[in-house]
C-alpha cells in the first residue's frame, strides 16, 4: 500500500529481505533445486553464498530467477505485517532494499499482495548514503546496520545466523522478533 509521504513524522527505514520477507529460505531452496547445493540456515554465518561454494554464475542465475519470479511469492516474516501496520501510524515508512532494481515490479506486487504499508521504496545497497534522515532502521545485515548507525539513527538488528558477530556501534541494538521491535518503537 503505497501512500504519500507524511510530513512531520519521523522516518523509519526498513529492509525487505529477511526482515519483512523470508528471502534466504527461498534462495537456499533455489540453490538446492537448480544446483544440488544444500545450505542450512544455521550454517549461514556470512550472508555471502559464494563463501559456501556457490559460483558467480550460479549466484547470477539464482538472483535472476529471484528478482523476476520468486520474490513475488515470498512468505512474510512472522509478526512483520501486524507490526508494520502499527508502525505506519507513527512513522513514515521508507523501505530500503539491496535488491537489484530489476525486481521493482515484483517487489511492489509482493508488497501490495501482502498488504504491507510503506511511503517510500528505494533500491540501493548504500542504505546509509541516501541522505534519508532515519529516526530508526530495521536491518538484518551487520555491515549495513553499522553504516546506518554512523548516520545517528538507532538500528534494530534482527538476529539471523549471519549477523551473530558482536555489535560494534552503540546505536545498534539486537532484537529477536518483531514484537521486540514494537516494544522499542511504539
Amino acid at each position: 500500500m503505497r501512500k504519500r509521504a507524511r510530513p512531520g513524522k519521523p522516518i523509519l527505514g526498513v529492509d525487505i529481505d529477511n526482515v519483512l520477507a523470508e528471502s534466504d529460505a527461498r534462495l537456499r531452496a533455489l540453490f538446492r533445486k537448480l544446483y544440488g547445493i544444500t545450505l542450512k540456515e544455521h550454517q549461514m554465518t556470512q550472508y555471502d553464498y559464494m563463501t559456501y561454494g556457490v559460483t558467480e554464475e550460479q549466484l547470477r542465475q539464482v538472483f535472476r530467477i529471484f528478482n523476476v519470479e520468486a520474490c513475488r511469492t515470498l512468505k512474510v516474516v512472522p509478526g512483520a505485517k501486524t507490526a508494520m501496520q502499527q508502525l505506519a501510524g507513527r512513522y513514515e515508512i521508507a523501505l530500503v532494499t539491496s535488491r537489484n532494481p530489476e525486481s521493482k515490479a515484483s517487489t511492489e506486487y509482493w508488497l501490495r499482495a501482502k498488504g504491507l504499508p510503506y511511503d517510500q521504496l528505494h533500491f540501493n545497497d548504500d542504505k546509509h548514503a541516501l541522505g534519508i534522515p532515519y529516526h530508526a532502521f530495521i536491518e538484518d545485515r551487520h555491515e549495513h546496520a553499522h553504516l546506518i548507525a554512523e548516520t545517528g539513527a538507532t538500528v534494530y538488528l534482527l538476529t539471523r545466523p549471519w549477523n551473530a558477530t558482536p555489535l560494534a556501534h552503540p546505536n545498534v541494538r539486537r532484537v529477536h522478533t518483531w514484537s521486540e521491535i514494537l516494544d522499542h518503537l511504539m
